[in-house]
């Protein structure tokens, strides 16, 4: 059988954040002798464009595929894409398609209703209240009722948590929805270099501190949604009494950046609160088996997969309360918190007094979120009759 995977952007496109690790190792843990996963998408890469063969597949892993088609107008459109979808849809039984509001979603879901084929959307958060308040939420909104309503019927919709679920159910009561989560590799984050605190920070800030006490690591791309304002502000309140604590907070500049460097001088916090920026996965394996704790303040998340990853390195994790782990406290795993500075900086506190064991967390990482797991609950619910 051959699956059709359409994403406007894919791998190694990772300024668009998780989704696309997640994608990627979506594709690879279901691509099988009876299942051979054939990717359409884009050569956008941010504002850039990715160094990547064109307008042909190349086979990546066995039985997985990688068409990137280019795009003349960077997350805009791509004529090629447009030409050669239609023969991608026709070759394969079965069409998974990501996010919502893209062109190429459009194209590909109208290209699929006409060839009678099954059809899947991930929307990846894009039925949140956030996302739709979000910038031209109205333009959003029509683009649902006029490109989603009417062929509901006719999708399976693939839900990351029960809060994506809930969104999507929300706009489509009548939808058919599955929750699937995002995986991780799990033995992939075992084994990192072991590096002490002064080691850590050194490393990737080159100050050198001494007797630093506790490292919090945090995560994502500098946008908004993050709220890392939050984080920096609650350090801020923390740091009076624990003045030997350091923040590393890693990610890529997604228009927020220079406001997030503003408000760490303002607090005087540049001794406290260091902004890494991006980092590849060895560095973030190492990060996220070497720091202290792990900590997210966003105002949504349709999964987090950087949360899963931090449990994979059995790290306890500080995490508002707007994402879908609400398990996390009952699971032994960290704190849930109000997404307020006062709120995180009474959880760094509080979590430094309690006592979790490292290997339970790892292991609730890999029961729940190992691709062998999760690959099996994708085929068993999308694509096996």
């Amino acid at each position: 059988m051959r699956i059709c995977l359409i994403s406007s952007s894919f791998y190694p496109a990772f300024s668009y954040g998780g989704p696309i690790s997640a994608t990627w190792g979506l594709a690879k843990s279901i691509a099988s002798d009876d299942l051979q996963v054939f990717i359409s998408t884009t050569n956008a890469n941010g504002d850039d464009r990715l160094n990547v063969p064109l307008n042909q597949f190349i086979q990546k892993e066995k039985n997985l595929f990688i068409k990137y088609y280019h795009e003349e107008f960077i997350n805009r459109f791509s004529l090629a894409f447009l030409c050669g979808i239609w023969s991608d849809i026709k070759k394969s039984k079965i069409i998974y398609i990501q996010y919502l509001f893209s062109y190429t979603v459009i194209i590909s879901l109208f290209f699929s209703l006409l060839q009678s084929k099954k059809i899947i959307i991930c929307p990846r958060g894009s039925f949140s209240s956030y996302t739709l308040s979000y910038r031209r939420s109205f333009i959003k909104r029509i683009w649902i009722s006029l490109f989603f309503a009417p062929f509901q019927k006719s999708i399976f919709w693939h839900a990351s948590s029960y809060l994506e679920k809930k969104d999507i159910k929300s706009t489509f009561p009548n939808s058919k929805v599955v929750i699937v989560n995002d995986g991780i590799d799990f033995n992939s984050f075992q084994y990192a270099k072991r590096l002490n605190r002064d080691e850590l920070v050194y490393q990737y800030t080159l100050q050198k501190n001494k007797k630093i006490s506790d490292i919090f690591f945090s995560m994502g791309r500098l946008h908004p949604v993050k709220s890392f304002d939050i984080l920096i502000k609650a350090f801020y309140i923390y740091i009076k009494k624990n003045k030997n604590a350091i923040l590393l907070i890693a990610g890529g500049d997604d228009g927020h950046e220079k406001e997030l460097k503003s408000l760490v001088i303002k607090l005087n916090l540049e001794n406290s609160v260091f902004l890494i920026g991006p980092v590849n996965f060895d560095d973030k394996k190492t990060l996220l088996n070497n720091c202290d704790y792990f900590t997210l303040a966003s105002k949504f998340e349709s999964f987090g997969i950087v949360i899963a990853e931090a449990l994979c390195c059995g790290k306890p994790i500080i995490l508002s309360n707007k994402t879908p782990w609400n398990d996390l406290e009952s699971n032994k795993c960290g704190i849930l918190v109000n997404n307020d500075s006062n709120s995180f900086s009474s959880a760094f506190n509080e979590i430094k007094s309690m006592k979790f064991d490292s290997e339970k967390i790892k292991s609730i990482a890999k029961v729940n979120f190992d691709w062998t797991v999760i690959s099996q609950k994708f085929l068993k619910n999308f694509i096996i009759d």
